[in-house]
């Protein structure tokens, strides 16, 4: 078998692999961040916390994230339509909205694992810290940053009849290479996630002797124990696609050499799956990680059940059900 033989092959598994990864991890991603949403908005608890007020704007974020990076992509793949070499307009308003989006959803989990770590901590004056006011501030603020930020992507995106939409200036391309990609959507959110995270781990640790009600502990532990599992989520997800990233950018491979291109290609697709598997797997990290949460989702079944029926003002069947504080957080 030639060298291109064995390239088109591997093109066409890293092609295929593509499309019917990135079309599970959109709907799996999808159907999990609605039931997310579900259930941090019909939860009594949740509305009133800090931490699970970033959670539920960090999955809003990623189910827009999801919708708009991965649809476009698998149109592309399976269809060959790509508006970015239509459309001057797509070109530079979907890398923008793309990376908008994405230093929302590093942003929110960052903010998360800061707040656990001041919510739990045994000094009452950072407790202190971790207000509403300070967690929608911070969520709005980090909205017009990024906005103002990401808006310089369109000037700098172009659209080139024979290449396609791409970033044309050398400079502002070392710049997205290495900083903007590498630094800002993966050291920085990295580092401070991780940081504040195993912080407020240890603080849980020691909840036992702070003076406080069972149910708050319990949330905090809780809380404390998905913020874990996200960060975890992320690092082991994003980390590779910088690794590879780093990578290309640092090695030149000769565009006779089919066979390492078609590599490359495939590689790059296993990178650009594992990076959207983390917006895409929360809801399931949750369930593997909280058995609190596993009731809390069949409760929220039974809230909207009992409201539809409510609405729709269907007879609703006489039961006996075990008396429990979970069920009022709904009232």
């Amino acid at each position: 078998m030639s060298s291109t033989d064995i390239a088109t092959s591997i093109l066409f598994v890293s092609k295929q692999l593509a499309i019917y990864g990135y079309l599970l991890i959109l709907i799996a991603g999808v159907i999990g961040n609605i039931m997310n949403i579900l259930v941090f908005s019909c939860y009594k608890l949740f509305r009133r916390n800090h931490c699970a007020f970033y959670l539920l704007a960090q999955t809003i974020i990623d189910c827009c994230l999801l919708v708009i990076a991965l649809s476009f992509r698998i149109l592309e793949l399976a269809f060959t339509i790509d508006y970015t070499r239509t459309s001057v307009v797509w070109c530079k308003l979907r890398p923008m909205i793309a990376h908008t989006l994405t230093l929302l959803t590093f942003s929110a989990i960052c903010f998360a694992a800061i707040d656990q770590y001041l919510s739990t901590n045994y000094h009452a004056w950072l407790r202190q810290m971790s207000t509403f006011r300070l967690s929608r501030g911070l969520v709005y603020i980090s909205i017009i940053v990024w906005i103002l930020y990401d808006s310089i992507f369109l000037f700098f995106f172009e659209l080139h009849p024979d290449t396609g939409c791409n970033i044309y200036n050398a400079d502002f391309s070392k710049y997205y290479s290495f900083f903007h990609y590498i630094i800002l959507n993966g050291f920085i959110p990295i580092l401070i996630s991780t940081t504040f995270s195993v912080l407020a781990y240890l603080n849980v640790r020691r909840i036992v002797q702070m003076r406080m009600q069972v149910v708050r502990r319990k949330l905090d532990k809780q809380l404390t124990a998905m913020v874990l599992a996200k960060v975890a989520s992320l690092v082991s997800t994003v980390l590779p696609s910088i690794v590879f990233r780093i990578y290309v950018l640092n090695v030149t491979v000769n565009s006779t050499d089919t066979v390492r291109i078609a590599i490359h290609q495939l590689v790059s697709n296993i990178a650009y799956a594992l990076f959207y598997i983390n917006p895409a797997c929360t809801f399931y990290l949750f369930i593997l990680v909280s058995s609190r949460f596993r009731r809390q989702i069949r409760y929220t079944f039974a809230f909207l059940k009992g409201y539809g029926r409510r609405c729709c003002r269907l007879p609703v069947t006489n039961q006996i059900v075990p008396a429990n504080d979970e069920r009022s957080e709904f009232e």
